[in-house]
């Protein structure tokens, strides 16, 4: 997905997989995450919890990297396309990467896509976990009725599909 470059992330899936343990999930399918000072503020020094340790200790282990680069523009960009100043920055600092966006938020992959940006959800994430055997369809499945039962908000026929995608996925590998 990422061939040899960084990601950039967004909180939210930071956040998301730290809660359901699989935060290292990251560092073994891209190797180095990046992340805007902005979007490093939101998912580490908002509040201390368990997830926002994990976080953290990512960014000291290393392959988790804050940038300082300022984001030209990004407050206008947040202005109009009613995205956070967080997703701003990391659809920006994507784009300025020719890196792939990790983010869930509909209207931040959407304006990523505008900007030329392959956005990449949680789900995504898991699957592609699935695919390169970093997860089995019980953990995968696991990881999905733990994040809805922690918020994560899934229509029924999503988590119907990525079940299926999961299986799908399972049945090839066995072949």
């Amino acid at each position: 997905m990422s061939g040899g470059k960084p990601v950039v992330s967004n909180s939210s899936p930071l956040i998301w997989l730290a809660k359901v343990g699989r935060l290292a999930l990251l560092k073994a399918l891209f190797g180095e995450v990046v992340v805007p000072r902005r979007v490093y503020e939101e998912a580490v020094l908002r509040k201390p919890s368990a997830d926002s340790i994990l976080i953290g200790k990512a960014v000291e282990d290393g392959w988790l990297r804050v940038s300082d680069e300022v984001m030209e523009g990004a407050s206008v960009l947040a202005d109009r396309s009613g995205i956070h100043l967080g997703e701003a920055e990391a659809v920006l600092l994507a784009q300025k990467l020719g890196a792939d966006l990790i983010i869930d938020e509909r209207e931040g992959s959407a304006t990523a896509q505008i900007f030329g940006v392959r956005p990449i959800g949680t789900l995504a994430v898991l699957l592609l976990a699935l695919a390169r055997d970093r997860l089995t369809v019980d953990e995968f499945k696991e990881c999905l009725d733990r994040l809805v039962s922690l918020g994560f908000w899934l229509s029924v026929d999503v988590y119907n599909r990525a079940l299926e995608e999961a299986r799908s996925i399972a049945e090839k590998r066995e072949v």
